[in-house]
């Protein structure tokens, strides 16, 4: 399952195992962009047959109902996990970005079942 990147909407790639979501999340309508994400989320996690789940998070901005998202992307997961999934998160930021760094530190204090790592990220330029 892909979504592309937009203007205001960051690029999420999905399969059984794996969630890649990178760029800027602003949507104009959050619930009309964070709906089918979600649902693709629950389909791919699904029942937990596969054991494992592995999530990379590389945010440049998001606004405070983008926040929202997160918390109920995070909130599904560590439900998941809960019931025995293995789900590995790692929030990437940009070593220069302190407020995407302590938005990570602050969704990891809600993370009770997942493993989470904070992660400098590799410049773009490099």
């Amino acid at each position: 399952m892909r979504f592309e990147k937009t203007q205001r909407t960051p690029l999420v790639e999905m399969s059984n195992s794996h969630c890649l979501i990178v760029g800027e999340c602003y949507p104009e309508n959050i619930s009309e962009w964070s709906q089918p994400v979600l649902a693709a989320l629950e389909d791919c996690v699904g029942d937990g047959t596969q054991g494992s789940f592995d999530v990379d998070i590389e945010l440049y901005y998001f606004n405070s109902s983008s926040a929202k998202f997160l918390f109920d992307f995070f909130e599904f997961l560590d439900e998941k996990a809960d019931e025995g999934i293995s789900i590995v998160i790692k929030w990437r930021y940009r070593v220069e970005d302190d407020t995407m760094q302590e938005a990570g530190e602050d969704f990891e204090e809600d993370i009770e079942n997942c493993t989470y790592h904070l992660v400098e990220a590799e410049p773009a330029d490099a």
